[in-house]
Order: structure tokens, then sequence, then C-alpha cells
């Protein structure tokens, strides 16, 4: 395979062309004149074609020295702009931020974040997937997301992480329902329930079992639903007791479509997490992301 050429030995050349002599492209290049001449009779050599005829009032090019002036041209040009193509897409990327979040984050915090983003920050270009915890790890530390947000403390391998803020899991049933006259019920019932619960890998569902499980009690969940909406609208038909974030069950609990019920042995409060991969630091957009979700919880 022939030798690909040296973009420097290009530019000098159309530098010689350019300026008329060798001493003046040298000091373009920032060259001595030897080096730049040594330099040019190495890139003929290898060439293996006479470009340039040295006079004493400067250097001409050859009839072949004139063609490959003509193709490095096409070649340096070429290369600056695949160069600033490069640093157009660099740019791009900065500003663009992708970004996993967990369920109950996605339905109620992360709008009002885009809505400041769009305000303050209207050069970023965000996207959010939604998914469950664990799945929003998964996308962080595969390079899907730049950032995710999850609602669990598990510590996942290979991410870094550091607090966002938290919320508190509420129980909560149709107003018919046993519970609903009861002043609390205890960890052990509400374990034997057959609670409508979110699905393994869900921060709501991580949250509640780390919860009974401080009290050696085991979850012996019911139905399994990856949507809110669909665990409050069965609850309310009379489906059983849910677990949810207070932020997910504030409309029904104020309009009287669930009634909340207290557990009287067991901590329901959880924190949320920013997630990122180890040994990388955020993008600059990804950190005005991070910096706006900060404001919620008053950081």
């Amino acid at each position: 395979m022939a030798e690909l050429p040296n973009l420097e030995d290009l530019q000098l050349l159309l530098d010689v062309v350019e300026k008329g002599s060798i001493g003046a492209a040298a000091t373009a290049r920032g060259l001595s004149q030897p080096q730049a001449s040594r330099r040019l009779a190495d890139f003929e050599r290898r060439l293996g074609v006479l470009l340039l005829v040295r006079t004493n009032r400067g250097s001409d090019l050859t009839a072949a020295g004139k063609v490959v002036a003509d193709w490095a041209t096409l070649t340096v040009t070429a290369a600056q702009n695949f160069t600033r193509s490069v640093a157009v897409l660099r740019e791009t990327r900065r500003r663009d931020v992708r970004a996993g979040v967990s369920l109950t984050i996605a339905e109620h915090l992360a709008p009002q974040w885009l809505a400041v983003l769009q305000r303050e920050r209207p050069d970023l270009a965000p996207s959010l997937t939604v998914n469950n915890s664990a799945g929003v790890a998964d996308l962080v530390r595969s390079g899907t997301c730049d950032v995710g947000f999850v609602e669990t403390s598990t510590r996942y391998a290979g991410l870094s992480r550091c607090r966002l803020g938290g919320d508190r899991l509420v129980v909560a049933v149709a107003p018919n329902h046993p519970w609903a006259s009861a002043r609390s019920i205890t960890a052990a019932q509400l374990g034997a329930a057959g609670l409508l619960v979110r699905e393994p890998g869900s921060g709501t569902r991580d949250t509640l079992e780390a919860a009974l499980d401080q009290r050696g009690v085991p979850l012996l969940p019911g139905p399994t639903l990856a949507s809110n909406y669909a665990l409050k609208a069965s609850a309310a038909a009379g489906l059983g007791p849910v677990v949810l974030s207070e932020l997910s069950l504030r409309q029904e609990l104020q309009t009287g479509v669930l009634h909340q019920v207290q557990v009287s042995d067991i901590d329901l409060s959880r924190e949320f997490w920013i997630v990122w991969r180890e040994r990388e630091a955020l993008t600059p957009a990804a950190s005005a992301l991070v910096s706006v979700a900060g404001q919620t919880f008053g950081g």
C-alpha cells in the first residue's frame, strides 16, 4: 500500500507556492529554512517526483509540482473541512443531554426541569428516556444516557452517584377497604396484604422491600404493574392496597379517591440519586440539567 501523504508536508508545499520561497514558507510554518528544505527534499524523495526548482530568486513549481500542488490543495481543504465538522459535532454533543429518568421522577419532577431548562438554557437539547431505576442504571452504564435519575438507594456497579433529594412512599386504599378506618397497620400486615406493587427493579419496589426487610417481614405481593396510573386505578377499584410515592398519590388522596393508611413500625422515606459512569465527568449539558434538578429540592 502506498504511503499516505503527511498533511504538514502538503501545507508546506502550498506555503512555498503562496509566498514564493522556501525561506518565507519556513517562517510561516515556524521552521528554519534548512529544516523546511530538508522536509521538502524528503517529500520529493518519497513521492519520486521533483516538485520545485530552486533558484536565487526563490522556488518555482515544476510541471509535476503544479499537479501535486493542485491535489495538495484539495487534500488540505478536505482535512480542514473534516476538522471543522468534527468540532461542530463535538460542540453539538456538548449541547445535547440524554437522561435516563425513573418513572415517578419522569411523571412529577422532570416536566418542571425541562420547563426551566428551556427558559434558562434554550441552547440545550435534552432528551429523556423513562425506565425503572434498574433500567436507568443500565442505560447510563451502557453509554445510551449521559446521566440518570433514580429513586432507590441501591448502589449500581460502575456508576458514581450523588444525592438529589427524596420523598416517601404512602400506603393507600379505596375508601371502603377495611384499612381505611384503621388508625394504623403494622409492617407484618403490610407485607402479607397482597399489595398492588411495581415490578422488581423499580425504585418504589426496592424501597418497600428494603423497609420490610429491616423488620424481618417478607413481601408477598399481589398484582404487579409497571404503571403508576394502573396501580392507582386498580386500588381505587378495590383490588387491594397500593404503595406509591406521595408525589404520585397526591391528587387521589386530596380528592378522596384513595385513603392514606399509616404504618406504625417502618420508615417508608427514600432518596433520589443522580448517577453517571465512573471515572467520567458529566458533559456541560448534563451538568446544566443536574443543576436545574437540584433546584427542585433547594440544592
